[in-house]
């Protein structure tokens, strides 16, 4: 194969990607995306930059995401909220760091096309342990989100040793009591299935060190971790005549 051919090729598959994309992004269109970055430390930089422009990318067609994140080991959470902000910033977007869950802080934000950028604790709260998993689903339930996102070192759910792409309320329910999936998962896991019963559309377990993963999860199909819905009458439009 020629430079010319391999050239063709790989425009042919962006474009089938793009095309493939399309359902999803009318179906997200102005909906509300919670993102939690659940772990103290990115993979590397370049995994962080990359995430950064991934989710400016979500405004730009649209969507409404606000990232909840940990602070790295010893940062100043207040200086570290302020450097993700800029990274975001540096995407050619407008983001904000915001300590703590305000709502009304947050929707004033949001309704000026900003990020929010949140850190769990604010100054009431500096000496507390609040997990930001705790304050991303308090965030997506209060917000009326569409979507709950956990990105952490976590693939999303196993079941006999498969990834499973989809698992509804009752059986995630389950897996919970079986507790056998560590404590930090099990808090990813329980906060899903409090966002989903009060109304948030789907939780999605993700793993943050697979490159462009948010959107390979929202933009696809198959996805690349598990997505938890409250019962199979929750697929998208352009989902109903597939099955996980």
């Amino acid at each position: 194969m020629n430079n010319e051919e391999f050239n063709k090729e790989e425009i042919v598959k962006k474009a089938s990607i793009l095309i493939d994309a399309m359902p999803y992004i009318r179906d997200f269109t102005g909906k509300t995306v919670v993102i939690c970055l659940s772990l103290s430390k990115m993979p590397s930089e370049e995994a962080e930059k990359s995430l950064m422009q991934d989710i400016a990318l979500l405004q730009s067609i649209g969507m409404k995401p606000v990232l909840v994140h940990d602070c790295r080991n010893k940062a100043d959470r207040y200086r570290e909220n302020k450097r993700v902000a800029k990274l975001i910033e540096h995407c050619k977007v407008k983001a904000i760091g915001i300590c703590g869950i305000d709502f009304q802080t947050l929707s004033i934000s949001m309704e000026n096309n900003y990020i929010p950028v949140i850190t769990p604790n604010d100054v009431d709260t500096e000496d507390m342990l609040i997990y930001p998993e705790d304050t991303a689903r308090e965030i997506a339930v209060g917000l009326g989100a569409e979507k709950l996102v956990f990105l952490s070192e976590d693939a999303g759910i196993f079941k006999n040793g498969k990834l499973l792409p989809m698992v509804i309320k009752s059986e995630a329910e389950d897996l919970l009591k079986k507790g056998n999936n560590g404590e930090a998962f099990a808090r990813r896991l329980k906060n899903s299935l409090i966002a989903i019963d009060k109304g948030v559309g789907r939780a999605h377990i993700i793993d943050c060190k697979v490159e462009h993963g948010l959107l390979l999860e929202f933009f696809s199909v198959d996805g690349i971790g598990t997505v938890i819905m409250k019962d199979h009458s929750k697929y998208y439009p352009h989902e109903k005549n597939f099955r996980f």
